[in-house]
């Protein structure tokens, strides 16, 4: 089933990408994609792609959110490793 936009994101990534699934009473509307790839020559690559409903601004938001939950995810990892000593 293609659109003007593009494909399903399982025909897309194929079978063999897994992530994890959404809380039980969650319904999918939006979603961006980053999947690292090989290239044509083998070299590895990044794929970035988002859904047609999103707007830029509402990526950049999303993108800079998970940004600083992911720094504050290794900072807390780093100090949990220098307390330990």
């Amino acid at each position: 089933m293609s659109t003007d936009y593009g494909l399903p994101i399982g025909q897309v990534l194929g079978d063999g990408f897994r992530v994890p699934e959404l809380l039980p009473s969650w319904t999918a509307l939006e979603g961006i994609v980053l999947v690292k790839c090989l290239d044509a020559e083998g070299h590895p690559s990044w794929a970035f792609r988002e859904t047609e409903g999103m707007n830029v601004e509402e990526v950049i938001g999303v993108l800079t959110i998970q940004l600083d939950m992911l720094r504050e995810r290794a900072v807390d990892a780093f100090r949990g490793d220098d307390e330990d000593d």
